[in-house]
């Protein structure tokens, strides 16, 4: 209707150009106006005393408004339009014949829904006024000459590299137009912004159509599995399990490693459509590359249950990791914590008791040699270690060299630093102010020493007691933030996520487990957390929460604070068989050591149709080696391959190559390096691949990647139903050979009726008022 009223459609009054035919000069038409309206206020002013100053005023407006409308007629307004010349232009059509376009929606596959837009009267309406240029594409482009007669489908999908690849062919053509018929479901999951930047930047319009619905109640997808690359034998391993549903229903996750069944999990999704995310936790006892399914239970009428799976690898390291324990006085959550670790056959506890100026209790060491010194005073020595824990200690008894160490142990090294609370420690210790201070996850209160305090002797002997000390360190201080006063221990949200937090699988019990323990003996308090901090643990005092547990990442590796060294009360306060003081510490410490990067660290990624392998190459001091020869092996049960790793420009110690697997499958990698024919060392990784596995994922119809490329262009996203338009879009495309025409407006309903309604408005107001 509004289409008839204004004779054309709005698109074209939104893309053409308003012009004047009439011969009428402007600038007298202009005129014109105001001299219409003063002869028409003039001969209203004469009836003045009939009539009343509002009547007038309002006949007077009407006839000015059909003198404008009158004058606008005359002046013969046109709209000049610039389109795709017929028989001239070419309009090139993109149809995808991916795998995921076999996929039966509905009563038919997407493919013969496709074919359905293809035999249209909109695409008969197109080929008659354009020459078709016909291809089809899934992981590349090809040229057809008959939509009939398709290749095989392919086994992945790059939508915005297959519409670069036709622009380019065509640039030299008058290419008017890009038509894409597609479900939308790339291999990558979106088009880079870059590659959308260099299809705009041929200024030709790619309109999509989208084809296969985009909900799919009866479906569920296992769309993600997050785990760590890694881990020690016997760690608790927390993984998280993406779901894409659309609407509620009832599921379960399973977890295999091969053949052997780990753990499950039933989940309740909402109603909400999406995705919903939940967390399984498993334990890995053996030791290898480990090949982890992941399984959803389908809904009774799935189709599609190839998308229900998911396989990913870790590597459940052999190594010990080292961890270096300092404490300060003999205390009683030293002690418990070494017998915690004293048969965990993954983490190595080495701790250094000082026990007097220069002398320490050396416990946990490997020989006679290791820490003879006390605490190392070289890189390479600190940083044989994973993970560093500095309890109640002043920061004052160490160098200033050593604090920088400390410092770049975790910022280059990659190690974790756990700060525990104690009389001398955290900020009643002066580590606040320190450089190792700037990294931790909270500002510490400044409550290190008094002003009389600080020409005392910090070396004196330590005690169980530590308020003995309080000569040197102010404990008995009102304003110091160590209380011996007992606090209950709070699980936050995000600490019942953390894997290092994990008593029980289930979520309901652990949550139990961990509300049931014994209060801890005393705490310490904190300053705010920083920004990028993550508090795990809460504990409750006089009535409120503040942070026991909190952690942050820095550098390449993560600073923690555990508020408390109280936390030896829940082995005293609980049966002989209940670990949960076991499992804390074993866990925490296996939690710090899982993710250190190791002076050779090897990586793989799989993406389409390859796998991109990186060594990452260090020193004992983690300085990167940037001239030795890295050389690597991938095997699987189909395959096998030897090949170099290249030096990557700019990155120093960086190692990288990529290759194409012929065969789906299980990949292990190892990599060697030497320098100068020397030995440094070997790495080894594992990954799982799998061709053309991603087009049965993602089923639904990525509307917004379609609609996001068609709107980067100056094109439009269309439904098959809606497709009486699309031509009249296309024709309006200013790429291509372009005609220019005129279309009059003068003769617009529109106006006509305009001029009618004030007119009959006028005569009706006359009638009425009697002033006929």
């Amino acid at each position: 209707m509004l289409d008839w009223l204004l004779k054309y459609p709005l698109t074209d009054y939104a893309r053409g150009k308003l012009t004047f035919l009439g011969g009428w000069p402007w600038a007298a038409l202009v005129a014109a106006l105001p001299v219409g309206v003063a002869l028409i206020v003039a001969f209203a002013w004469r009836r003045r005393h009939a009539v009343s100053r509002g009547r007038l005023a309002a006949i007077c407006a009407l006839q000015s408004a059909m003198l404008a409308l009158a004058l606008l007629a005359l002046s013969q307004p046109s709209l000049l339009l610039s389109s795709l010349a017929s028989g001239e232009n070419t309009l090139a059509v993109l149809l995808d014949d991916s795998g995921s376009m076999s996929f039966q929606d509905g009563d038919s596959t997407r493919l013969a829904q496709a074919r359905a837009v293809l035999n249209s009267p909109a695409l008969a309406q197109l080929a008659r006024r354009y020459r078709l240029r016909d291809y089809v594409f899934a992981g590349d482009v090809r040229a057809v000459q008959d939509y009939r007669v398709l290749p095989a489908p392919g086994d992945r999908t790059a939508i915005g590299a297959s519409v670069l690849q036709v622009l380019r062919e065509l640039h030299d053509s008058a290419l008017g137009a890009v038509l894409v018929i597609s479900d939308g479901d790339d291999s990558a999951g979106t088009i880079p912004d870059a590659m959308l930047d260099q299809i705009a930047a041929y200024g030709v319009p790619v309109h999509t159509v989208g084809i296969g619905r985009e909900r799919m109640p009866e479906d569920l997808e296992l769309q993600d599995v997050v785990l760590p690359e890694r881990a020690l034998p016997g760690t608790t391993i927390a993984a998280r399990v993406s779901i894409r549903h659309d609407g509620p229903g009832q599921t379960r996750v399973k977890v295999y490693d091969g053949d052997r069944f780990l753990a499950s999990r039933d989940v309740t999704l909402p109603n909400d459509d999406g995705e919903t995310s939940v967390p399984i936790s498993f334990t890995l006892d053996q030791a290898g590359q480990r090949e982890l399914t992941f399984t959803v239970d389908p809904k009774p009428n799935e189709r599609e249950l190839r998308n229900n799976t998911r396989v990913r690898m870790i590597d459940v390291a052999e190594r010990r990791a080292s961890v270096l324990y300092v404490e300060g006085e003999p205390r009683w959550e030293y002690k418990f914590m070494r017998r915690a670790l004293d048969q965990d056959t993954g983490v190595r506890l080495v701790s250094l008791l000082r026990t007097s100026v220069n002398g320490y209790y050396r416990q946990g060491i490997d020989s006679p040699a290791e820490l003879a010194g006390g605490f190392p005073t070289d890189r390479q020595t600190l940083y044989a270690y994973d993970a560093l824990i500095i309890g109640s200690m002043p920061a004052a008894w160490f160098t200033s060299p050593q604090l920088q160490m400390i410092h770049d142990f975790v910022s280059e090294r990659g190690g974790s630093l756990l700060m525990i609370a104690g009389p001398n420690g955290l900020g009643d210790g002066g580590w606040g102010d320190t450089v190792v201070g700037q990294m931790l996850p909270a500002r510490l209160p400044n409550t290190a020493l008094r002003e009389d305090d600080a020409t005392a002797d910090p070396t004196a002997d330590s005690s169980a007691d530590s308020s003995a000390d309080s000569t040197v360190y102010n404990t008995d201080n009102p304003a110091d933030s160590f209380h011996r006063v007992r606090a209950s221990v709070v699980l936050t949200a995000r600490g019942r996520l953390d894997p290092m937090l994990q008593f029980s699988d289930d979520p309901v019990q652990n949550e139990r487990l961990w509300a049931t323990l014994p209060p801890i003996a005393d705490y310490q308090d904190l300053g705010a957390p920083r920004l990028a901090a993550t508090t795990l643990l809460d504990m409750r005092v006089g009535g409120h929460e503040q942070p026991l547990l909190v952690t942050e990442p820095y550098g390449r590796g993560r600073t923690l604070i555990l508020a408390t060294g109280g936390t030896w009360r829940w082995r005293m306060g609980l049966p002989s068989t209940d670990e949960r003081h076991q499992e804390f510490w074993r866990q925490l410490l296996r939690g710090m050591v899982a993710d250190v990067p190791q002076p050779f660290a090897l990586t793989a990624r799989a993406r389409s149709g390859a796998i991109d392998i990186r060594a990452d190459l260090r020193d004992a001091t983690f300085m990167p080696i940037a001239d030795a020869q890295v050389s690597a092996s991938l095997s699987s049960p189909q395959e096998s391959a030897s090949f170099p790793l290249h030096p990557v420009p700019d990155q120093p110690g960086i190692y990288q190559a990529t290759y194409q697997p012929l065969h789906s499958g299980s990949f292990v990698i190892q990599a060697s390096a030497q320098r100068v024919g020397y030995p440094m060392g070997s790495a080894s990784t594992s990954l799982q691949f799998q061709q053309g596995q991603a087009e049965y994922f993602s089923l639904r119809q990525n509307r917004s990647l379609l609609e996001h490329l068609a709107a980067a262009t100056g094109g439009r996203y269309w439904r098959p139903d809606q497709l009486s338009g699309l031509s009249q879009a296309i024709r309006a495309s200013s790429a291509g050979v372009v005609e220019q025409r005129l279309q009059p407006l003068w003769d617009a309903p529109l106006l006509f009726l305009l001029l009618a309604a004030l007119k009959s408005a006028e005569w009706l107001l006359r009638r009425r008022w009697g002033v006929i």
